[in-house]
């Protein structure tokens, strides 16, 4: 599966962990892939 995340449920995964801790670990573990644009990630870097 290809997801793309907000920006806030980064925060909120590197924050709170939860549902959106949950996608992270999911990603880790290979069994869904995370896609983000260079937008997303300046955005997130600038957060």
């Amino acid at each position: 599966m290809r997801v793309i995340l907000d920006v806030n449920v980064w925060i909120s995964a590197l924050l709170w962990g939860g549902v959106p801790g949950k996608t992270l670990r999911l990603a880790r573990n290979q069994q869904i892939n995370i896609f983000a644009s260079e937008f997303l990630l300046l955005e997130l870097e600038t957060t």
